[in-house]
């Protein structure tokens, strides 16, 4: 493993949903590690077999990426009803009302495309300047209410938390390795037919570059969010065993497993640092170059095979862990 912070992450889900958790009385409970894997995102890939799309880390709706996350992390939550702008005062007036009543609470809000078409926390207003306060991966500063209405993909969508609920972590990993294996066999209840998910997207990423019909810029952008994923999920595997007593059985095998997954995890994350000095974000280099496309290939295969181990692994977990009640 590289060394790293462990403090930023290229998932701008995960890393808004950690920045929104300090604000709560679980701030010390979750580290972000723990948020990239409990919620799923550090084992997660979409990719479009046509070009490889840039829009593939982003894809899912609010409600996967966020909501869904944060009900394993032990908090119940509130969606805006997102709406296109430009939209009339009203609308715009039920966003800031909506951002304001969490802040008022002390705990920001997520917001979508503030500055540019991520995920970010609306973390203070000033009614009399007439302004929000926002940070993204871009930008940090004011965002004057006028200018909900000219949002870089011209959509209004925030999301608040409502309450914090107890957790069992053994639990909560339960209920994240079946959404992880799930998703890793294209098994999920919401796929985009559009898209290739998990092990799935590897063949869909081989069949752009056989094609010669890669997006470079989102063939790196792709491959930068995967290999910080991958990290990231070695991470809280191997983080795993020193959040259990270890005194049943149960946890004592469960802990083996987690190292195992972790050893193939890094082998992935590895091989994606060999394609992205390939392919370096943002530029993308020259992936539809014959020599370079038969390369990534070449890796790929190699990180897929690498993957679908650590996929088995955590299928045996679940499979496991689902065959016996898990104790508190």
């Amino acid at each position: 493993m590289t060394n790293r912070s462990w403090e930023k992450t290229f998932t701008a889900a995960a890393q808004s949903i950690y920045a929104t958790l300090q604000y709560t009385d679980k701030k010390d409970l979750y580290t972000l590690v723990d948020v990239m894997g409990l919620t799923g995102h550090a084992f997660r890939m979409n990719i479009h077999p046509n070009d490889v799309s840039p829009a593939g880390p982003t894809m899912f709706s609010p409600t996967e990426l966020l909501e869904n996350g944060l009900g394993i992390l032990g908090f119940t939550c509130e969606q805006l009803h997102g709406f296109r702008t430009p939209a009339p005062p009203e609308k715009l007036e039920e966003a800031v009302k909506f951002a304001q009543e969490t802040i008022d609470r002390g705990i920001p809000a997520i917001g979508w495309s503030l500055f540019i078409p991520e995920f970010g926390v609306i973390y203070g207003y000033d009614d009399e300047k007439q302004e929000l306060y926002c940070k993204d991966p871009s930008h940090e500063g004011p965002l004057p209410y006028s200018k909900l209405n000219e949002l870089p993909l011209n959509f209004v969508f925030m999301l608040r938390i409502r309450e914090s609920v107890p957790v069992d972590p053994l639990q909560a990993w339960k209920t994240s390795l079946e959404k992880i294996v799930q998703f890793a066999r294209e098994e999920a209840p919401t796929l985009s037919g559009e898209y290739r998910h998990g092990l799935a997207g590897y063949d869909a990423w081989m069949q752009a570059f056989r094609s010669r019909t890669v997006n470079p810029f989102g063939n790196a952008y792709n491959a930068e969010v995967a290999l910080d994923a991958r990290e990231y999920a070695a991470q809280f595997l191997r983080s795993l065993p020193s959040k259990w007593s270890g005194r049943t059985e149960m946890e004592r095998k469960t802990s083996e497993w987690a190292k195992e997954a972790a050893e193939h995890y890094e082998e992935v994350a590895e091989t994606f640092r060999v394609f992205q000095q390939l392919f370096p974000h943002p530029h993308g280099g020259e992936p539809n170059d014959p020599a370079n496309a038969e390369e990534a290939v070449r890796l790929l295969e190699r990180a897929k095979e690498s993957e679908a181990s650590g996929v088995a692994v955590l299928e045996r977990m679940y499979k496991e862990l689902l065959a016996e009640p898990v104790s508190g």
